[in-house]
């Protein structure tokens, strides 16, 4: 069954708004489901281990069986993410009592051992317990590696070369044993209900263990138990005559990843469904604005899951929730996914549904420079979680260089100034980026993404329905609902042209920001060697790193507008708050001045 059918599974995630009016809104999306993060142990009532169970188990459970009986009215599935059974802190009393069940310990805490048969029956109970209370779940997804301390080998990445568990009863079994335990489980509780839920198994991680495609685990799998696969893993790509290893979260590269295009040959014959994981919106490469359009990578993206025969995706993770530009592309391909295999007829479709423009073609020639400018973002996962490029329009540049290491990108981490963790490289040659050739790479994305700027300016001649229409400030939905799924698409082409402009726009001054933290901190680096410093130092007023600081002031100024008017841009969901917004950039942009004066004088 292909991705496109009426009621293969099309997941979307709402952040903060369950409201009928969001789950209204995503289903006219074209997505059919929604998934909800669950923890078993919120949920459970376990008598093997019930010091184990948790207060308001009851209340969780009714807001959980409401909000699946409210998405249904609106034609939505509901599936749960599990990443389960989660560890137990150390310092916690259950071990008192069953310290013969410890798995092995990281993050202070202590997993508990699957290899047990108590764990064992405290697992399909606390399943069975869930799932005979909730009626209607369509479906869970499943991690089995790497993210929580699920089990002890959860967190052994063996193939990076990190020892195997320390744990002597799992020690010696293989990790895919392991995982397959646990999905028969999951595979035997769900086909003891009236109604047996579907099941995802997500094959994130899978690789600490084994090489493509893990056929140790995939070509093992339960019955009933699909595949949910990372579509971009397993990435390469041509980098100035190096190969580029690529991850997931990149809209860098198109896809699909080699381990992906593994995974799906070897199970194609098993009949095992096979799900994408992707995202719509924004990834970890620039995920402080609201979307990314890059439609050109996303019209790709649909072409490949028809192609590949693929049966369903996972739209987002935990960011980008919002419905925009990016998403109403799904809606426009549902409507005739054969005819869309055409990129021009699709992207053409796109712009006149929604900017209501009688001439597509500058629009489609600046998502398709888009998409091609992205192309030089200099990916590695060290720079995703560690760069500074969703906080950059706030990050003061300074003549004192502290030396604090730079804060995780996706987390309320101070900034620090030292770059160094974020340039570790992902080339065949095991290399890691120079400080050059980040720059180098992001000016050419930025310079790219500035041709495609000259074009999508056409968004500009407004829709000649809304011409009439005075200007407001773009609008902000009710605080409740600020930021989560809430759509403006009601509200018409002309909202949408001065959405997606403010976007693009604010896109190009995050690069020029982007670039001149780098080249910034090449300065630095520069004068600590030449002066033979160490920090936390204050550094000369050297004119190179003035005039950097110089021509950020400037870019700042001209994005002040753009940010001040659009309260999306800056906004970072992983920590419900801001990277950047007008007032933090009003701060920067004053106590760089005053250090550029106090420089000059």
């Amino acid at each position: 069954m292909p991705f496109t059918s009426p009621s293969a599974p099309r997941l979307w995630r709402v952040f903060d708004d369950h409201s009928d009016e969001a789950f209204a809104a995503v289903a006219a999306e074209g997505f059919t489901g929604l998934w909800v993060f669950c923890e078993l142990r919120d949920l459970m009532h376990s008598a093997v281990f019930p010091e184990l169970n948790r207060p308001g188990t009851a209340d969780r459970l009714a807001r959980l069986q409401e909000t699946i009986t409210r998405a249904a009215g609106h034609g939505l599935d509901v599936y749960l993410y599990f990443n389960d059974p989660v560890s137990v802190d150390v310092d916690d009393p259950f071990w008192q009592n069953h310290p013969d069940l410890r798995g092995v310990e990281k993050w202070h805490s202590y997993a508990l051992c699957t290899s047990t048969p108590q764990v064992q029956a405290f697992f399909r109970e606390a399943l069975e317990s869930v799932f005979s209370r909730l009626t209607g779940v369509a479906g869970v997804l499943l991690i089995t590696a790497c993210e929580s301390l699920t089990h002890c080998w959860s967190k052994s990445a063996t193939r990076r070369g990190m020892p195997g568990p320390t744990c002597p009863r799992c020690r010696d079994r293989e990790p895919a044993d392991l995982v397959l335990e646990l999905l028969q489980t999951w595979s035997e509780v769900s086909r003891a209900q009236p109604q047996p839920f579907r099941i995802l198994a997500w094959n994130w991680e899978w690789a600490y263990w084994y090489p493509d495609p893990q056929a140790e685990i995939v070509s093992r799998l339960p019955e009933g138990v699909e595949l949910l696969l990372g579509f971009e893993m397993g990435g390469a790509r041509p980098w100035d005559g190096r190969t580029l290893y690529v991850g997931e979260y990149a809209f860098s590269y198109v896809g699909p990843g080699q381990q992906f295009l593994a995974t799906r040959e070897l199970v194609r014959r098993r009949g095992t469904p096979v799900h994408a994981k992707l995202e719509f919106n924004c990834t970890h490469e620039l995920c402080s604005v609201p979307n990314v359009p890059v439609l050109q990578t996303l019209h790709s993206r649909f072409v490949s899951l028809l192609d590949l025969e693929v049966d369903g995706f996972l739209g987002c993770w935990s960011m980008g929730t919002r419905l925009t530009l990016n998403t109403a592309a799904l809606r426009v391909f549902l409507q005739d996914p054969e005819r869309y295999r055409d990129r021009t007829a699709f992207l053409s479709a796109l712009a006149r549904d929604y900017f209501g423009l009688a001439d597509p073609a500058p629009i489609v020639r600046a998502w398709e420079q888009f998409s091609d400018a992205f192309t030089h973002y200099p990916f590695s996962v060290a720079l995703l979680y560690h760069g500074p490029h969703n906080d950059a329009p706030a990050r003061v540049l300074s003549l004192h260089y502290a030396g604090t290491p730079i804060g995780r990108s996706w987390q309320a981490d101070p900034p620090g100034d030292d770059l160094a963790p974020c340039l570790q490289g992902f080339f065949s040659d095991g290399q890691s980026w120079t400080v050059a050739e980040v720059i180098a790479g992001f000016t050419r994305l930025r310079d790219g993404w500035a041709a495609g700027l000259r074009d999508y300016a056409a968004l500009e001649t407004l829709p000649v329905a809304q011409a009439s229409k005075p200007a407001s400030p773009l609008p902000v939905a009710p605080a409740s609902r600020r930021y989560g799924a809430a759509s403006l698409r009601d509200s018409g082409p002309l909202l949408h042209c001065r959405q997606e402009l403010s976007v693009a726009r604010m896109i190009a001054h995050q690069l020029t920001s982007i670039i001149n933290v780098f080249r910034h901190y090449r300065e630095q680096q520069r004068l600590l060697a030449e002066h033979h410093l160490t920090p936390p130092c204050d550094l000369p007023a050297d004119p190179a790193l003035l005039a950097i600081m110089a021509d950020e002031i400037a870019n700042l100024r001209q994005c002040l507008p753009l940010v001040e008017a659009d309260p999306r841009l800056g906004w970072h969901q992983d920590i419900h708050g801001y990277k950047y917004n007008g007032e933090m950039i009003r701060e920067k942009i004053a106590t760089m001045e005053k250090e550029l004066e106090r420089a000059g004088s």
